[in-house]
């Protein structure tokens, strides 16, 4: 699994991994909060996910230098820490400290899936 440190900072936070699309999903109880992403199919795109609503970007965008909308994939909520950049550890430090602090700036509930009849 890509980014195994940044799990590992994560402790002892209660996360569930859950694949999805090609990647590693994680949720802390109800709410997906992260993906890591190192799929050949998003290589653009390496990095962490963020979860979050369109209404929280700009505050990420103030707290985290390397954070930018997903381009492989027309997902417009959430963000992404690219593996590339400078700043990654540094960001990846400080989504750490919003994932511990329970920030409301990360994290959405899915919607339920419709089932089929």
């Amino acid at each position: 699994m890509p980014f195994e440190f940044f799990i590992e900072w994560l402790y002892p936070l209660p996360l569930r991994h859950k694949k999805m699309f090609g990647i590693d999903a994680f949720y802390i109880d109800e709410r997906i909060v992260f993906a890591l992403c190192q799929n050949k199919k998003y290589q653009e795109d390496y990095g962490i996910w963020i979860a979050t609503k369109k209404e929280h970007h700009q505050k990420l965008k103030q707290q985290l230098k390397s954070v930018r909308p997903i381009i492989s994939i027309g997902i417009k909520t959430w963000l992404v820490l690219p593996e590339d950049h400078d700043a990654f550890e540094e960001d990846v430090n400080t989504l750490v400290s919003l994932l511990k602090s329970g920030s409301p700036l990360v994290g959405n509930i899915p919607k339920p899936k419709k089932r089929k009849p």
